[in-house]
């Protein structure tokens, strides 16, 4: 798809690239401070706040005039992947019956593997035939499938995390976390 991409906006595939390498970085710079800002957030709510983030990024992804807003877009999904990974395995293990915590993960490891398995091959079959901008709204599609079948079953959960950033350091001094 990037090639595609940078032939849409008249730029170079490396600068294309950049997309993949400043979602990953934004990821990696991100992650804790958001999580310091939504610790104590309603864990329900924060689910799908962060799922209609990425919804929406990704609708703004394929609806992308320039390579600006494309870029603006991918920060906002990288965001809320950011948020997203940190949430949902604790998330699980707390909504999942008592004695199936196990599976409650395996389910959430399963579902990753199928998505790379199966979705990233999709994804480029779909650019390729009828345009990366559809992936996106593609992907958006699913996505909001998914926040629908959460916003009708998904339990309030009370925020547990007492992380601050006073806890970060000693966070950052345990080898086995670094």
């Amino acid at each position: 798809m990037l090639s595609d991409i940078a032939a849409d906006f008249g730029i170079t595939e490396a600068r294309a690239g950049l997309l993949i390498t400043v979602y990953a970085w934004v990821v990696a710079l991100v992650s804790l401070p958001l999580m310091l800002a939504v610790a104590r957030m309603e864990c329900r709510r924060l689910m799908l706040g962060v799922l209609g983030l990425f919804i929406a990024s990704h609708v703004l992804s394929g609806l992308s005039s320039s390579y600006a807003m494309l870029m603006a877009s991918r920060i906002g999904v990288a965001c809320a992947h950011a948020v997203f990974w940190s949430i949902v395995s604790p998330l699980a293990v707390r909504v999942a019956p008592k004695g199936a915590q196990s599976a409650a993960l395996g389910l959430i490891i399963t579902g990753t593997s199928i998505a790379m398995i199966v979705g990233l091959p999709l994804g480029r079959v779909i650019g390729l035939y009828v345009g990366w901008r559809t992936t996106f709204f593609f992907i958006a599609a699913v996505a909001a499938a998914v926040w629908l079948f959460l916003a009708a079953i998904f339990p309030r959960v009370p925020s547990r995390d007492t992380i601050s950033l006073r806890k970060v350091p000693s966070l950052l001094g345990n080898p086995a976390l670094v």
